[in-house]
């Protein structure tokens, strides 16, 4: 909690949750989180 600025698992649970709903609703965010994640892993 206190780490993450006051935050608990529930905020972590939720904002997850509206990424996966964003990444298969925005195929232009999937694509751009598909090429901030292949520059990080070279």
């Amino acid at each position: 909690g206190r780490a993450f600025g006051g935050k608990d698992h529930t905020t972590v649970l939720h904002a997850v949750g509206k990424i996966q709903t964003l990444l298969r609703e925005d195929p232009a965010l999937r694509k751009t989180i598909h090429g901030l994640t292949q520059s990080l892993t070279l």
